[in-house]
């Protein structure tokens, strides 16, 4: 069975220190966990190549990668889509942490509870390197490992619902922030459409859904597209609208004084629930 990376408690005073000195946004890790946006098993199913439901076997916390023969068709961060080649071109020298997909690498993912992750940590030089995790109560965590020259392979569980922000401190070098969505529910989904019509061709389609929140607008990159009990729509706390798909866009909420957003990219063809 894989050895699963596991981090200690590093204290608020630590998080405070390490996010002015690596220059990480603070307001949305340390949101209440009310305040989030959650997900069901549902949303992770566009991102069914980047988990698993049984630990992967591996030698040991950090395992040696090596890419040739196995190098990804794609690599997608900050909501765009590259190749491959065309991100080795340009990395240079820099710390970067991964998801591995079973055919692409990703920077963001929505998993579903108790799933196992395979993180990807390149550093040139290897070496001692610090880990990160800021979970979803806000706590940070923190453990050491060696690294070896190059790829190394870790494995992460999802092991809690909510926002999971990790990176790494090699050589006094940050890598990049990884974000692990962990959605509630089992898996696989329970079978079933979601509820109204699938979306159009070439676009995604976004169901928001409140419980207690009622009467909200809704934005598309600022732009208002219309809200629960508007033009039309009943005032039951969901409101449903089809995105253009493949593209990286701002989804806010607003309603009761308060603003929630969203962000990444919806990919076409898929239906995503975003419950309030």
């Amino acid at each position: 069975m894989a050895e699963v990376f596991t981090l200690k408690p590093f204290g608020l005073k630590a998080l405070l220190l390490l996010t002015l000195a690596l220059g990480m946004p603070m307001a949305s890790s340390l949101d209440s966990p009310s305040d989030a946006v959650t997900y069901s098993s549902e949303d992770a199913s566009s991102f069914a190549e980047f988990f698993a439901m049984e630990p992967p076997a591996t030698s040991g916390g950090v395992e040696r990668y090596s890419t040739p023969g196995r190098e990804p068709s794609s690599v997608t961060f900050g909501g765009r889509s590259t190749s491959y080649s065309a991100y080795q071109s340009t990395r240079g020298g820099t710390n970067a942490l991964w998801i591995m997909g079973t055919s692409s690498w990703t920077q963001r993912v929505v998993a579903p509870l108790g799933s196992y992750l395979s993180l990807l940590a390149s550093s040139s030089g290897g070496g001692r390197a610090e880990f990160y995790e800021i979970r979803p109560d806000g706590r940070l965590l923190s453990s050491s490992y060696t690294l070896y020259p190059g790829h190394n392979r870790l494995v992460f569980h999802a092991d809690v619902v909510g926002r999971h922000v990790l990176l790494f401190v090699a050589d006094g070098q940050p890598s990049n922030v990884v974000i692990v969505d962990v959605a509630s529910g089992g898996w696989p989904p329970s079978p079933g459409p979601a509820p109204g019509p699938g979306p159009s061709p070439g676009y995604a389609r976004v169901i928001f859904s409140s419980t207690w929140l009622k009467g909200y607008s809704v934005f598309v990159d600022g732009s208002y597209v219309g809200g629960d009990g508007q033009g039309g729509d009943p005032l039951d706390g969901t409101f449903s609208l089809n995105v253009p798909g493949d593209r990286y866009q701002v989804l806010q909420i607003s309603g009761g004084g308060r603003t929630y957003s969203e962000r990444g990219t919806f990919l076409s063809g898929y239906t995503y629930k975003l419950s309030i």
